[in-house]
């Protein structure tokens, strides 16, 4: 039986999106979808040229986002509602060497969802983008502190700290494999693998793990 830990990175978007009708909340979807394509090809593109883009006049465009960094908001609170379900199905039940392996894939699957979030030079982005893994970190440091408690990590650092060193090793790792210096046909499964040795796990037995969890996931 699956046992999971409700990880709430999707409050914002809830609070965002309350009381939009279907067509709105259709609309503003489509907006962020259009955005994130846009400044992908173009970091420095304008409202009017999402607007453009997403074939609506700017008066529509600046009902859903009244400012650029409003709509910078709204890519977040979609990427970390993926975030949020991919990581709602985590067994944090099992060992924690094998739930932090099932986080780092699950993460691994939706990191599209944000990638882009991370190339823009946006003022405060990365605030905004760090308040929002809050709930991750507060299950990584759950997760490491029980690995270490029964020695099945090191124990040369604090939890917390070592939850921040996972999230940036992860997030580091979607970028490089992004940017072509990582080329790996199992990143997912070698991502697991990185972090299970950051907290350290034996490669070996790292291995096993990180390629039962990536195992898993195709099923």
């Amino acid at each position: 039986m699956v046992v999971s830990e409700r990880t709430d990175v999707t409050a914002t978007t809830h609070s965002t999106t309350v009381g939009l009708g279907p067509r709105a909340l259709a609309n503003r979807r489509r907006i962020v979808a259009v955005a994130a394509d846009e400044l992908l090809r173009n970091p420095l593109a304008s409202m009017e040229d999402i607007a453009v883009a997403a074939g609506m006049v700017r008066r529509t465009l600046y009902g859903h986002f009244p400012t650029r960094e409003a709509l910078i908001d709204g890519m977040l609170d979609e990427a970390f509602e993926q975030v949020g379900r991919a990581l709602d199905g985590i067994d944090t039940a099992q060992p924690p060497a094998r739930a932090i392996a099932d986080m780092t894939v699950a993460l691994w699957a939706v990191g599209d969802e944000f990638q882009l979030l991370l190339r823009l030079d946006e003022a405060g982005s990365r605030a905004r983008m760090a308040d929002r893994l809050a709930p991750v970190r507060a299950r990584l440091i759950t997760l490491t502190a029980a690995g270490q408690a029964d020695g099945t990590f090191a124990g040369h650092l604090p939890p917390a700290a070592l939850a921040r060193v996972l999230t940036a090793l992860v997030l580091e790792l979607l970028n490089a494999h992004s940017d072509g210096e990582w080329v790996d046909a199992e990143a997912a499964r070698d991502a697991a693998l990185a972090c299970l040795i950051a907290v350290g796990v034996d490669r070996s037995g790292a291995a096993e793990i990180a390629r039962s969890a990536a195992e898993a996931a195709r099923h």
